[in-house]
């Protein structure tokens, strides 16, 4: 197999949780300095893996000589229509919801002849959604913080701020978390990220801020920033300090990579504590991390534990 296309590394983070994966793969499309720092770090024996560059052609794919090439989305690009003409089949996982997760995890597990562990994938997801519903049962919708998440990057001492469209990880985050999403309507125009500004995020007046925070950025400095800001200050969940920014470890939890689960856990426990009184993000990504790749507590405390940002544990 062959792994190319945008967001390569969601679809590698995917396939190395069956055994089966390393072994099939042939290589991939690397975007950044690594095809995935996790796998590097965790299994560095991608890095004797085939890559190539961004955008590869249909001819440097086929000289990968898989039999098949994973991509990211719905079925439509005109990179797996070229592959198609010399005979190499593509398979899609759009991976953008949960229920486009359990279905692809169930179609690549057939793709590995490992229908076992993809039902074993499936059910641990299946088990922490479970969870978070049982968590928050009876929550009436005034108990539901209205809740902004917002994504964006410093542009001529700015803050420039986008939202996520409807569909997206970060509404489900947000909704199945127990919280009631302000954008949506922002989000419906614009079909994909939307920008907003300032007075548009002023007549939400939000409970809640998630800062979806850029990597070069330290989040904890970006919060003091926010809090000194002469406009952010008198945006009211900044006033009462009730800003968050999501988690990262290795990569972003609110992104449709396969860590949307620990999202989902942080942002219930986080919007609503009282109902989560034994959440420990330490524990949670044992749990992950041990069960989906079979590494061991040591490994994941000195390697991702100890990675982790965040302002909620």
């Amino acid at each position: 197999m062959a792994v190319v296309g945008r967001g390569p590394q969601y679809l590698l983070h995917l396939l190395y949780m069956f055994p089966e994966g390393p072994d099939r793969l042939v290589g991939m499309e690397q975007r950044g300095k690594t095809a995935s720092d996790f796998l590097t770090a965790l299994f560095p024996g991608i890095d004797a893996k085939l890559t190539l560059l961004p955008n590869p052609g249909p001819e440097a794919v086929a000289g990968l000589h898989p039999d098949l090439v994973l991509m990211k989305g719905t079925g439509s690009d005109p990179l797996a229509d070229a592959l198609a003409k010399v005979g190499i089949p593509t398979a899609f996982l759009n991976l953008e919801t949960p229920e486009e997760y359990y279905r692809d995890i169930v179609n690549l597990g057939v793709l590995l002849g490992n229908n076992a562990q993809a039902d074993r994938i499936v059910a641990f997801y299946r088990k922490n959604v479970a969870r978070v519903e049982e968590a928050l049962s009876g929550l009436t919708a005034a108990d539901r913080p209205s809740v902004l998440v917002a994504m964006g990057n410093m542009q001529r001492g700015k803050y420039a701020v986008r939202v996520p469209a409807v569909p997206w990880m970060q509404t489900f985050q947000v909704r199945a978390g127990g919280g009631s999403p302000v954008w949506l309507d922002a989000a419906e125009r614009a079909g994909g990220w939307a920008v907003v500004n300032l007075e548009q995020i002023a007549a939400w007046d939000p409970d809640r801020i998630v800062f979806i925070v850029w990597y070069s950025i330290e989040a904890p400095a970006f919060l003091d920033w926010l809090a000194s800001d002469r406009q952010w200050k008198n945006i009211r969940a900044v006033r009462e300090e009730n800003v968050r920014y999501f988690p990262t470890d290795f990569y972003g939890w609110d992104s449709p990579d396969v860590r949307w689960i620990l999202g989902l856990t942080w942002m219930a426990a986080s919007l609503h504590p009282e109902r989560f009184p034994d959440y420990d993000i330490a524990n949670e990504v044992r749990s992950f991390y041990g069960e989906l790749y079979g590494l061991d507590a040591a490994t994941i405390d000195a390697e991702i534990v100890s990675r982790i940002k965040t302002d909620f544990r």
